[in-house]
């Protein structure tokens, strides 16, 4: 439910707030807010737990179809990617944990992985990109800034968070060596 009023909240914003920098910093925040429980209402639509459509850069896309929804995309992107980097995770990969397919099913454990890590790094890759053509340098920093506060308040709150909090840490550390 959290994900329906915060999506709906990055679309009224992306509509009615004009294109200044703290609009654009709460649209993209608050579509992050939604990307991280979003993955999470296949149940509630009808879907197979963990399905492809929602656990993969499908919502990001077509958020992506309207010029406007751009900064939903972004925070959509970062949200789905921070769920889908804590999905790497489950304490077993099988049945319930396994990605599903529409009138296919289970994936199985490998292609599983597989899946959501092409995702997850497909969904963070995409919103920095797209963030690059919606705001300038210090916009976009802000709604890092703001993204990252919300990612690490979700990751260390949900299963697998700390394995992927430490990932991105070890990431991070990297990328600055």
């Amino acid at each position: 439910m959290a994900a329906s009023l915060f999506l709906l909240l990055a679309v009224v914003l992306a509509f009615t707030a004009g294109g200044g920098p703290w609009a654009l910093i709460a649209t993209v925040v608050a579509g992050a807010a939604a990307g991280t429980t979003l993955p999470d209402l296949d149940a509630a639509l009808g879907l197979r737990h963990r399905s492809a459509l929602l656990h993969g850069v499908l919502p990001m896309a077509v958020a992506l179809l309207d010029r406007r929804t751009w900064p939903v995309a972004v925070g959509l992107g970062f949200g789905i990617g921070l769920h889908l980097a804590a999905d790497l995770f489950p304490r077993r990969m099988h049945g319930f944990a396994t990605i599903k397919l529409p009138l296919w099913g289970s994936i199985g454990p490998l292609a599983s992985y597989l899946w959501i890590a092409v995702n997850a790094v497909g969904s963070l890759t995409g919103a920095a990109l797209i963030l690059g053509h919606v705001a300038d340098r210090q916009v976009a920093s802000g709604a890092l800034a703001g993204v990252g506060v919300l990612g690490v308040a979700y990751l260390v709150t949900t299963d697998g968070g700390w394995w992927a909090l430490a990932m991105f840490a070890g990431l991070g550390w990297l990328a600055l060596r």
